[in-house]
């Protein structure tokens, strides 16, 4: 532990304070995670204040109810200024051509949107605007409190070395987890001195550069930290590292005169985020972190995220616990990916908030999300409040898990084939009185394909309607409201007089 020992004494070399009392709570609602590029993909830095677009920014997040406002400094490389990791446009030449050596391993279908985005980032930092600073001030205008949160494995476009997104230690294949997980084998491997050390220069650099409320350590881009079978060694190594970053987090406070708190995001289930060295809960029990983000890694939301579990794992740690909102809703593997409409964000929202935990933590739900303003701020105002997500209508999805744990045996829910076939769906907080609720059901077939019986918690279901699509046939069920329960999941039996195939099981709850 020599190299994490230096890093931790170089916040403030000398000098030792005591912390803040730790009784100031963290403030509860929505979390917003806000990704490293999107601003610098869709607003152009150069020609404008670039600084004042970016407040604009900011604002759209405050307006939508965001209580705290994660910055995302990070990907492979940083898309800020820094002393200790390369930047996204190093090397770049904003007056060079298209097929400049900085761009020239990027495929020319690609440069029209790759090379803006490069390019603001650089216009933004020639401006002389620091876009973590600039964004941490503006949350402070607004009363959102500002945290950063670093990617810790991060592996786009890892199939070609490369390309200008990585740095030059990702090039080394020495520090590679390998293995035969395909997208994940160019992932580095914490085993490595030189690759923590790496990460703990960029947490050393903004808990000294910027003011903050918090520090997020995002594990799910990616969790696969160690060569296939030293994961448990590789835990060890994992709470020694978030052991040295809590001490940095409290040097930060006792600087700032505040709480720096520290978060992490991790797999959705407890024994999957252990199987792959994330212990949240050994972290939580040893006060070493303040939130914990359980959370699908991109694929899907998980409308059953096993929050009450986490719950009460964390029982007496004072721990704020978040589930984690992905923006793609998709019933099964392989199948059709959806970004999520407004119905399926408040479904799973409210699933979140009625499993009992704390808050909503939003990833890549940007403001250009293709839902109309008026809907992305009602929508996102709404994920601090259970009450005001049941006056909503809301949809829950049969989904899936798209991490699983080191040699664990899993099948996904869908497809389903079968004459008898049931599944498990909670769908929250009660119905409103009055309300409509419908179940539908994706069976691939054709036309004239003989509707099934559907009962819900034992009760039959008549059929509404049905309608022939491009996947098959959806049929619509008319639910008891009454029916539904509150606590545990909803009991979904489909009969058929011969096998048929499932992919898609929905409930919408119309107020």
């Amino acid at each position: 532990m020599r190299t994490l020992f230096i890093a931790a004494t170089l916040l403030l070399p000398g000098l030792v304070l005591a912390a803040p009392p730790k009784g100031t709570p963290m403030p509860h609602g929505l979390l917003f995670n806000l990704d490293c590029t999107d601003f610098f993909y869709h607003r152009i830095a150069e020609g404008v204040d670039g600084g004042a677009v970016l407040d604009q920014y900011v604002d759209i997040i405050a307006d939508a109810g965001a209580a705290v406002l994660l910055i995302n400094t990070n990907a492979r490389k940083t898309n800020c200024a820094s002393a200790v990791w390369e930047t996204f446009w190093d090397g770049y030449d904003p007056a060079g051509p298209d097929d400049q050596p900085f761009l020239v391993a990027i495929p020319a279908a690609d440069r029209p949107t790759y090379r803006p985005m490069i390019h603001s980032m650089w216009a933004l930092d020639a401006q002389g605007v620091d876009y973590p600073a600039r964004i941490a001030a503006r949350c402070r205008a607004r009363g959102v409190s500002p945290w950063i949160t670093l990617r810790m494995n991060d592996v786009h476009f890892n199939d070609d070395l490369s390309h200008p997104f990585h740095g030059k230690l990702w090039r080394d294949p020495k520090f590679h987890r390998g293995g035969s997980m395909g997208y994940y084998q160019r992932g580095l491997d914490y085993a490595h001195p030189e690759v923590r050390d790496l990460y703990m220069k960029l947490v050393v650099e903004t808990l000294e550069r910027y003011d903050l409320d918090g520090l997020e350590l995002d594990f799910m881009r990616e969790p696969y930290l160690f060569r296939e079978g030293a994961e448990a060694e590789g835990a060890k190594i994992l709470e020694a590292f978030v052991r040295e970053v809590r001490k940095l987090t409290e040097q930060a406070a006792a600087k700032r005169g505040h709480p720096v708190r520290l978060g992490v995001r991790v797999p959705s289930h407890i024994e999957v985020a252990q199987g792959w060295g994330l212990d949240a809960i050994q972290w939580a029990k040893e006060e070493l972190v303040d939130l914990v983000v359980p959370t699908p890694r991109w694929s899907t939301l998980e409308y059953d995220l096993p929050l009450a579990a986490w719950k009460q794992a964390l029982a007496g740690t004072g721990v704020t616990l978040a589930g984690g909102l992905e923006i793609l809703c998709r019933p099964m593997p392989g199948g059709l990916a959806h970004s999520v409409t407004p119905e399926r964000a408040v479904g799973a929202a409210a699933a979140v908030l009625a499993s009992g935990a704390d808050d909503v933590y939003l990833f890549n739900y940007f403001p250009n999300i293709a839902w109309s303003r008026p809907d992305y701020l009602k929508t996102l105002q709404a994920m601090s409040s259970l009450d005001a997500l049941r006056k909503l209508p809301r949809r829950h999805v049969v989904t899936w898990r798209d991490i699983i744990g080191p040699h664990e045996a899993y099948t996904p829910p869908l497809p389903a084939i079968g004459a008898a076939l049931s599944f498990a769906l909670p769908t929250g907080p009660a119905a409103p009185a009055g309300a409509a609720v419908t179940l539908e059901l994706q069976v691939k077939g054709e036309a004239n394909t003989p509707a099934p019986e559907v009962r819900i918690n034992d009760t039959a279901c008549a059929l509404q309607e049905s309608k022939p699509n491009d996947h098959g046939v959806l049929f619509v069920y008319t639910v008891p409201a009454t029916m539904l329960l509150t606590v545990e999941p909803n009991q979904i039996s489909v009969s058929a007089g011969q096998p048929v195939t499932v992919e898609g099981v929905e409930m919408r709850i119309v107020p």
